[in-house]
């Protein structure tokens, strides 16, 4: 029943705005605008078509290897910003650094030898989660033993670690 409400008035150009969002992470003024459409109307559809993604349980983290058998990097890691309403009073604890604004924070893991997420976590607080606490609590606990993933450049320097 959940998954028919979701899914209901919801179509291919909702999946294709879902997929420019988790790409781009534009601003909701910015994606509706370049969609022709209004801002509720927007993120109206791509957090319903995201709750949909998260039910169909059709990301697997041990397929970073199918078409890719280099343990060093593994898969690509980064994180994403999501511009949220501020509240009040103001929670530090939201803010994100990104957007100078109130906002969730996910991490996405892409394989390399295929066109598939492998691993995503968060819709946590950005300012309580920075990137380092999300790929050290989430990630490296699933890698194997000289396993390393590919990030950003500023996020590498940080982590030295390998799983062990």
């Amino acid at each position: 029943f959940a998954m028919s409400v979701l899914a209901d008035k919801l179509t291919k150009v909702h999946f294709l705005w879902c997929l420019n969002f988790l790409k781009e992470y534009n601003t909701e003024l910015s994606s509706s605008s370049t969609f022709k459409t209004s801002p509720t109307n927007w993120r109206d559809k791509v957090w319903r078509m995201i709750r949909i993604f998260n039910s169909m349980n059709e990301i697997h983290f041990e397929d970073r290897f199918e078409g890719w058998n280099s343990m060093v990097p593994s898969c690509y890691v980064d994180g994403i910003d999501v511009l949220i309403q501020e509240t009040r009073p103001f929670n530090k604890g939201l803010f994100s650094h990104k957007f100078k604004h109130a906002g969730l924070r996910y991490q996405v893991a892409s394989a390399i030898g295929v066109s598939k997420f492998v691993h995503v976590s968060g819709g946590v607080p950005c300012g309580e989660w920075p990137d380092i606490k999300m790929v050290r609590t989430n990630l490296l606990p699933k890698l194997r033993q000289g396993e390393k993933v590919g990030l950003p450049l500023l996020l590498s320097r940080s982590i030295t670690e390998t799983c062990h």
